[in-house]
């Protein structure tokens, strides 16, 4: 009884290993051949979307990638046609934004970009297995605090399968200046002086001494040459509040001025050249703020160390007093 125990358990031993043999050479046969189908897709983030900075003033490029994936290479050409498809935009604001239509992202107008070829191949020969395609696009004529975005779809493809979750791409828009960025957080550090002033018969009152201001501020890029921020120390707390109350700080970089270098506050007879520097309303309605000059003081950019020198005075809609504000704006490092 003892010897046929053995027998059997010499015999299990030997069928045990020759099934896991046979189980190693299945498993490596199938880690050799594909895991997993081939999908043609198009690289994004969540909810689909992919954006790329363009800046003021010019027709820039920026680019989509097309990819195919799977763990082993492609073995023949991936011809990929691309199409418009609006249908993806109005579902992303339907399912983001509701009824509340008033902040519906926008469809970029095809007057505004340019793609010449709506065709794409991805070569076999590639290391990697994808295909860019440039996307061109002039910004100077976009509404300032809209959102844009070009809806895309892969159309069709010449081989392999069209990944179903990663087919289509909200391509959006961002613009950018030397001043400020709308696809990160341009913030700048603000040390200041406000002081409150009452208005009689055109001339300004001091209601009381200034008082010393530092803040962090964030300046949104607004045109070729200017950005938008809130003013003083206010903040936004919607979009309504920030179209109401932003103000547009314009540099002239062919307008140079000469501002006095003081000692101690008095003028040493030198002069700093700088590039002039213009405030206004963003908007303009019942609502919105209004914005003045400050009579024998100038505002100005310089351009080596990036700092706005501003002095300007606002008053709320609400408001009957003015608010007198120096302020030196400084980027700070992201």
């Amino acid at each position: 009884m003892k010897i046929k125990n053995i027998i059997n358990s010499c015999w299990l031993t030997a069928v045990g290993i020759m099934t896991l043999a046979a189980f190693t050479s299945c498993e490596t046969k199938f880690y050799d051949e594909e895991q997993y189908r081939k999908e043609v897709y198009i690289v994004s983030g969540d909810e689909n979307i992919f954006g790329q900075e363009y800046a003021f003033g010019k027709e820039s490029v920026g680019y989509i990638s097309i990819y195919v994936g799977g763990t082993t290479a492609i073995e023949e050409d991936v011809d990929v046609e691309l199409e418009l498809y609006p249908q993806a935009l109005r579902s992303y604001n339907q399912r983001i934004y509701g009824e509340n239509y008033a902040n519906y992202v926008q469809q970029l107008d095809p007057e505004n970009y340019v793609i010449e070829n709506w065709k794409v191949t991805i070569s076999k020969g590639n290391s990697k297995p994808y295909v860019m395609l440039p996307i061109k696009v002039n910004v100077s004529n976009l509404i300032d605090g809209e959102e844009y975005y070009i809806p895309l779809r892969i159309k069709s493809v010449s081989n392999y399968m069209i990944s179903p979750t990663r087919r289509v791409v909200l391509f959006r828009i961002y613009v950018k200046n030397d001043y400020a960025t709308s696809k990160s957080s341009s913030y700048y550090s603000m040390a200041g002086l406000e002081q409150i002033y009452s208005e009689s018969n055109g001339s300004f009152i001091a209601d009381a001494p200034g008082i010393g201001m530092n803040s962090t501020k964030l300046l949104k890029p607004s045109g070729e040459t200017s950005v938008r921020m809130m003013p003083g120390a206010l903040v936004s707390a919607n979009a309504i509040d920030e179209r109401n109350k932003n103000i547009v700080l314009t540099v002239h970089p062919d307008e140079i001025i000469d501002v006095p270098v003081l000692n101690e506050g008095q003028p040493t007879g030198e002069y700093l050249k700088r590039q002039k520097v213009t405030i206004e309303s963003w908007d303009y309605s019942s609502s919105s703020i209004v914005v003045g000059d400050v009579e024998g003081e100038q505002s100005y950019y310089d351009a080596e160390t990036k700092t706005f020198t501003i002095n300007y005075r606002y008053r709320l809609s609400t408001e009957k007093k003015w608010h007198f504000m120096y302020e030196v704006l400084s980027p700070l490092k992201q």
